[in-house]
């Protein structure tokens, strides 16, 4: 009965692994155009670098001007395994909540679009 019970231990620690590992998100990312935006880049930090031309296609002239391609992927990095732990606030061009990445920081994430659907604020800072 004991390796029973150590053996689902082991297999609960290994399931809850892979799912952590796997970028699965404990809340849903809303359908809306902030939604759409926070998906990709819960998905782009984990293959960085990104290129320019998908980043033009995410982000506004004016976003990319203050943080140029190279400086995004820079911190995009570092956040492989982001994953939405909870939202605070939800508008559809606007969400706010708590993003965590797997060694466990977790960070307050603000992300705004907008009238074109690309990001134009993206904030996380460490708690």
């Amino acid at each position: 009965m004991r390796s029973l019970a150590g053996l689902i231990t082991l297999l609960a620690v290994l399931v809850t692994g892979c799912s952590a590992a796997g970028g699965e998100q404990s809340v849903a990312v809303p359908d809306s155009p902030a939604g759409k935006q926070l998906q990709w880049y819960l998905d782009a930090v984990n293959r960085t670098p990104i290129p320019e031309k998908e980043l033009g296609e995410h982000l506004t002239e004016t976003f990319l001007k203050e943080v140029p391609a190279e400086k995004f992927n820079a911190l995009a990095k570092d956040l492989a395994g982001l994953r939405l732990e909870e939202l605070s606030s939800t508008k559809p061009t606007e969400l706010a909540g708590v993003t965590s990445i797997p060694v466990g920081q977790k960070y307050d994430t603000k992300i705004s679009v907008g009238d074109d659907g690309k990001i134009d604020y993206l904030l996380l800072e460490p708690r």
